[in-house]
């Protein structure tokens, strides 16, 4: 079994992933579908992380267990499909196992007891939009998609920005169509509002 060494991929996010990336194969096969995938894998894992570290661990965690269960896969299906099923998964994973070591009751008191709770979490903190440019439009826009529920901004994302068709999505979340209608409408709604409210502050 040989490493995946792709040097020669076009972007820079795509060859810093796949400089981590220990997957081993045995076919040209696999290495075809990281390149051909690997892009899309990591823009939808940054969407959904919100940073390049954790965007890098999702997608190679996701080509791992698409070649480890590729025997799973239907090719009557397309395959970035398949794997963006698969890094939603890692992802929501991560979540919950996150929230479950973190859970704090802000009704139990505090170890050193100096500072109250409301000090002490994080409060909205907006930067002046003036003149902003492609790059700051860009950051705000992945912040205000960190604040929402994951179940709209996976929609969203994978919509709007992966450019999947409703069925596609449906098929990726495990719900009805109606379902992810509803989400994306929800999603948009809820981003169109956090965005102009921080632009308002």
């Amino acid at each position: 079994m040989t490493a995946v060494i792709l040097a020669h991929l076009p972007s820079r996010e795509l060859l810093l992933l796949l400089s981590v990336v220990e997957v081993t194969v045995r076919s040209d096969e696999f290495a075809q579908l990281v390149q051909e995938y690997g892009e899309r894998a990591y823009s939808f894992a940054y969407r959904l992380a919100g940073n390049e570290t954790q965007a890098r661990d999702l997608v190679q965690e996701a080509f791992t267990r698409a070649y480890e269960h590729r025997g799973d896969y239907d090719p009557a299906r397309p395959f970035h499909s398949w794997l963006f099923r698969i890094l939603q998964n890692i992802y929501l994973d991560s979540v919950r196992r996150y929230a479950a070591r973190h859970q704090v009751s802000l009704d139990a008191p505090r170890g050193d007891e100096e500072s109250a709770w409301e000090e002490i979490l994080a409060g909205p903190d907006p930067e002046p939009i003036q003149q902003l440019s492609r790059a700051e439009q860009g950051r705000r826009v992945q912040q205000a998609l960190e604040k929402l529920p994951i179940h709209y901004r996976t929609a969203v994302v994978l919509c709007d920005l992966e450019k999947f068709s409703y069925e596609e999505i449906a098929v990726m979340m495990k719900c009805p169509v109606g379902t992810v209608r509803s989400r994306i409408h929800q999603g948009r709604v809820l981003l169109r509002n956090i965005i102009v409210k921080e632009g308002a502050e």
